[in-house]
């Protein structure tokens, strides 16, 4: 404001300002952007990645809700313990969807909008049965072996292409997806057999701890993939970001 004139007063008329509109014809609904070669890649870029990191935390809010609702529903010892595994299976999974947006991109299909409901979703049920280690055992075992094929999946539609053509870098990530599809196989079937186990010993204390730390010992194997092989990625290409940093 100069001299008690109001900046907005200098503003002609509505029917002076111009209006790019008259210039042509516009139909109702017309695309403010047609669709080229380079806009559809830059969409494909700005999807891919914030598409997926969205799906994921919409299904790990909903399963951490129901973690913690029953959670402090069921104060024992071995809950306590579940609750704690489990989270930590939320922090690994979503860090493996972080990290591999970073180093990964492609135009998402109808599978790849399946693959995180699918998989993800297997995350909440083991909340609904926390304090009882056959079917909390059960559930992480379907999360483990359904994520494992979901890496095969993955391993399968990663090309080179991915990397520019650079061999070496899609070694290391075929290796990273190899090593975590061998983890959470392993995972998977050791949580099947803890919960066979649990089912035939109910109030067993050891096979309920074996449970929980097969799972620990699963999430520990699948972080330690992606320290190692994300941090050889990353030095590659010239970029500071050693493992476990």
């Amino acid at each position: 404001m100069t001299d008690g004139i109001h900046p907005f007063d200098n503003l002609p008329p509505d029917d002076q300002i111009h209006d790019a509109a008259s210039t042509r014809s516009w139909a109702r609904g017309e695309a403010i952007q047609p669709l080229t070669t380079e806009v559809l890649i830059r969409r494909s870029l700005e999807f891919s990645s914030s598409g997926f990191i969205t799906i994921i935390s919409i299904i790990q809010g909903v399963a951490l809700g129901l973690l913690a609702q029953q959670a402090f529903d069921k104060r024992t010892l071995l809950v306590a313990f579940q609750s704690a595994t489990l989270l930590m299976v939320f922090v690994a999974v979503f860090y493996f969807y972080m990290t591999l947006s970073i180093l990964l991109r492609w135009a998402p299909s109808f599978l790849d909008a399946f693959l995180p409901f699918a998989i993800g979703g297997l995350e909440i049920p083991p909340a609904f049965f926390l304090g009882s280690s056959a079917p909390w055992s059960a559930w992480l075992a379907a999360f483990w072996l359904f994520t494992s094929v979901g890496l095969l999946i993955t391993i399968k539609w990663a090309p080179p292409s991915h990397f520019g053509g650079d061999l070496i870098a899609h070694g290391i990530m075929h290796r990273l997806l190899w090593e975590l599809q061998i983890v959470t196989a392993v995972g998977g079937t050791l949580s099947g057999v803890v919960a066979v186990v649990t089912t035939l010993v109910p109030n067993g204390t050891i096979p309920a701890a074996v449970g929980v730390c097969v799972i620990l010992s699963t999430v520990a194997g699948v972080v330690a993939g992606i320290e190692k092989n994300a941090a050889r990625i990353h030095r590659h290409y010239g970029v500071n970001r050693p493992a476990f940093n």
